[in-house]
């Protein structure tokens, strides 16, 4: 089961980080950090907000690592305790 369990987990927290990368807006409107960056410059930093892939990236995320982990800690019974 691990197998399945561990990867699955992998996928889904990467798929949360890449979320995360693009979950970030400044400024007005609902474009991509590095949009506004080019437009406003550095000094719209200071009001950066999360987007709603922002927050859907917090739950792969937290999911994906609640499924490593059960993955680890069950494949000791798998593997004999090696």
């Amino acid at each position: 089961m691990q197998k399945f369990i561990i990867p699955l987990g992998g996928a889904l927290a990467g798929a949360g980080v890449m979320s995360m990368l693009f979950g970030w807006s400044s400024g007005d409107g609902q474009r991509d950090m590095a949009e506004q960056i080019s437009t406003i410059g550095y000094s719209g930093v200071m009001d950066i907000h999360i987007t709603q892939y922002g927050q859907l990236a917090f739950g792969l995320i937290f999911v994906g690592l609640a499924l490593m982990v059960f993955g680890n800690a069950t494949a000791w019974k798998e593997t004999g305790g090696y």
